[in-house]
């Protein structure tokens, strides 16, 4: 499944900028902390929700973390 991980605003639940996007079947929970490496750089974030999309039959997904 195509997932992708925003940055939230450390304010307010909204997203703030894709940090990655990945295909996997994982199950993702909210609260769960995610370590992301990339490029040479770690960033950590504690999932917030999680937001399934279907459309044409296709299935994503939207990960929502604050920064840790």
């Amino acid at each position: 499944m195509k997932t992708e991980f925003y940055e939230s605003d450390p304010f307010s639940p909204r997203k703030a900028g894709l940090l990655l996007s990945i295909d996997t079947d994982y199950r993702f929970d909210k609260g769960e902390e995610v370590l992301i490496e990339e490029g040479g750089k770690t960033t950590k974030i504690r999932v917030l929700y999680v937001n399934i999309q279907v459309r044409n039959g296709v299935i994503s997904r939207e990960i929502l973390g604050l920064k840790l």
